[in-house]
């Protein structure tokens, strides 16, 4: 009997090394053309961004940061009032004292052609019991004709406010002995709503 032996395969012929040189150079010119547009994009954005902060006393301070794409600014006030917050602070309520100092803070982040987003937020204690402020607030919010709703997540209550345009939140929690009271509102629009 005769085996038949198995076709040989044809010989490969070696890779070209124009070939082997010309893909690699295409590949180190796509990752410094990468890296010159990178440090070429940065140097454009650092020359076109502008940092001011103001601070007035020891009660406000302020950033302001101009883009091209758009401005933000970030205040921070102990005296946010509720006219900035569009919500009632609670009646003998103080500015809650923190170790990190930033109870009260607003921003606003504007881009070109669209609506301004702001934000304002404060703290505020109480030493009275959270019943008590919750029966305030509960008065207060309920004359709101927008979609109201309370919760009570833990030991905490929250009451929300949304009316579309804005969006305000309360929050009620125990803290040493009285109450802790959040207050944020978030709006957009080019003028604050009322």
């Amino acid at each position: 009997m005769s085996t038949a032996q198995p076709p040989v395969p044809p010989a490969r012929k070696p890779l070209d090394k124009h070939l082997v040189w010309a893909v690699v150079l295409l590949i180190v010119f796509i990752v410094a053309s990468g890296v010159f547009m990178i440090w070429f994009g940065l140097s454009i954005l650092s020359h076109a961004v502008h940092v001011k902060v103001t601070e007035n006393g020891s009660n406000r301070k302020e950033v302001l940061v101009k883009t091209p794409v758009g401005n933000v600014e970030i205040t921070r006030d102990q005296n946010v009032n509720n006219l900035e917050l569009g919500l009632p602070i609670y009646p003998g309520a103080t500015r809650a004292v923190d170790s990190n100092d930033d109870n009260s803070v607003s921003l606003t982040l504007g881009l070109p052609g669209q609506t301004n987003l702001r934000v304002a937020a404060a703290k505020f204690d109480t030493p009275d019991p959270v019943s008590k402020v919750e029966e305030y607030y509960k008065n207060e919010l309920s004359r709101e004709k927008v979609n109201f709703t309370e919760k009570k997540p833990g030991d905490k209550v929250v009451f929300e406010i949304d009316d579309g345009e804005q969006h305000k939140v309360v929050s009620l929690k125990p803290h040493d002995g009285g109450t802790r009271i959040d207050l944020v509102r978030v709006y957009h629009g080019r003028a604050e709503p009322n």
